[in-house]
C-alpha cells in the first residue's frame, strides 16, 4: 500500500496489479493535489476499503487482475457504498467489456490503456464536480407562500 498525504477533500483508491502503472498514477495524482491510497492486490484494497469507507470517494481500478476483476471489486465496494464514483482502466476493453454487461450499472467511466495522465485528471475532476453538484440542494425551487386573507 502506498499513500500520499495532500490536504484535499477527495481520497482516491487506486488498484492495479502492474506496479509501474500504479506508481505512475499515484505520483501523478499526488503531485496534482489528490490524496491517494494504492494497492496491487484488489483483495487488500477491498479490505482497506471496508475498514476506511469514509476515506474513499473514488475508486480507480484496472479491469483484468489475477485475484479479482476490477468489475467484481467495484461491485463489492458499491454493495457497501453505492454513491462512490468508479473508473475502470483496461487494455482489454474491446475484448472483454462487450461480453460483460454488468459494468453498465456499476462503473461511472471506462478508460482504455494507454491512458494519458491529463485525461485521467480531467475525468476525475469531472466526476468530483458531478458529485459536488448532485449533493447540493436545488436552489431553484421556490417555497409557496400561503396567505390568509
Amino acid at each position: 500500500m502506498e499513500s500520499s498525504n495532500n490536504n484535499d477533500n477527495y481520497y482516491i483508491l487506486l488498484v492495479d496489479d502492474e506496479k509501474d502503472i500504479l506508481d505512475l498514477f499515484t505520483e501523478y495524482l499526488s503531485s496534482n493535489g489528490f490524496n491517494t491510497i494504492s494497492f496491487q492486490n484488489p483483495l487488500d484494497a477491498l479490505e482497506y476499503f471496508y475498514k476506511n469507507q469514509s476515506n474513499c470517494s473514488l475508486v480507480i481500478t484496472d479491469y483484468k487482475m489475477p485475484q479479482m476483476s476490477g468489475i467484481d471489486l467495484i461491485k463489492k465496494i458499491k454493495d457497501t457504498n453505492c454513491k462512490i464514483r468508479t473508473i475502470v482502466i483496461s487494455a482489454f476493453i474491446k475484448d472483454n467489456l462487450p461480453y460483460d454487461k454488468s459494468y453498465i450499472t456499476t462503473v461511472d467511466r471506462i478508460l482504455e490503456k494507454p491512458v494519458y495522465l491529463d485525461r485521467l485528471k480531467n475525468v476525475i475532476q469531472g466526476l468530483f464536480q458531478q458529485s459536488i453538484f448532485s449533493k447540493k440542494p436545488n436552489s431553484n425551487k421556490r417555497k409557496k407562500k400561503s396567505s390568509i386573507g
